[in-house]
């Protein structure tokens, strides 16, 4: 029997849509087990007033023995070796600089590093797609991806922004949207929450699929 996806809300600082969705996942997986949002800064290596990077929270969740299906076009040996060069180049000036401000790079060239000699990696560079969503649904798995959460609902600017996948119909996708505003069981037309996955490019599309091995 599929168990319902227990739903967090980000706080009110608008910076824990990472810690959110982390704690949605391990919240179905290990009911058992509370997690606090002070607990998830730790795992993930927050940084006050900074985005998060899911890398360090795949390697704790690596070392926890969960199975980890990360898909997209991304390469953490190039991104460890050239830093912030590999996000303007792969991202755009305006994209780039707005990640770079919002991130301690430093930190993260660290957690790519080591991310990078995961063997066997659990890194498998091409495009998702939709399709590849609902596959995962059907082996167990949750998938997180991030998104433009300005175009996620129609709005101007950029703002990188980590959601939980809970369906994806003919018409629609539903999402667990941590906000803010915090949303349960979204839906989001199909082709808006392509475009949102595909910006600033479609390379930029990603999605990281877990579950408790």
């Amino acid at each position: 029997m599929v168990r319902e996806i227990p739903f967090f809300p980000n706080t009110g600082d608008g910076t824990h849509c990472w810690q959110a969705v982390l704690m949605m996942v391990l919240s179905y997986f290990e009911p058992e087990q509370h997690f606090s949002y002070e607990e998830l800064d730790r795992i993930s290596a927050k940084q006050d007033g900074k985005w998060t990077w899911p890398t360090a929270s795949m390697l704790w969740l690596h070392k926890r023995g969960y199975n980890l299906k990360l898909i997209e076009d991304f390469d953490f040996a190039d991104f460890a070796q050239r830093g912030e060069a590999y996000v303007i180049d792969r991202c755009g000036e305006e994209v780039g600089k707005i990640q770079i401000e919002q991130s301690n790079i430093l930190q993260e060239l660290a957690f790519a590093r080591e991310f990078s000699q995961l063997s066997p990696n659990p890194l498998e560079v091409r495009l998702p797609a939709l399709e590849d969503l609902k596959q995962l649904k059907s082996e167990g798995y949750l998938s997180i991806c991030n998104v433009n959460a300005s175009l996620l609902y129609q709005q101007p600017g950029y703002s990188a922004h980590f959601v939980l996948v809970c369906d994806v119909g003919e018409t629609h996708v539903t999402l667990h949207d941590p906000g803010l505003p915090p949303q349960a069981s979204v839906k989001i037309k199909r082709e808006v929450f392509e475009k949102a996955w595909a910006f600033p490019s479609e390379r930029e599309k990603n999605v990281l699929a877990l579950k408790k091995g």
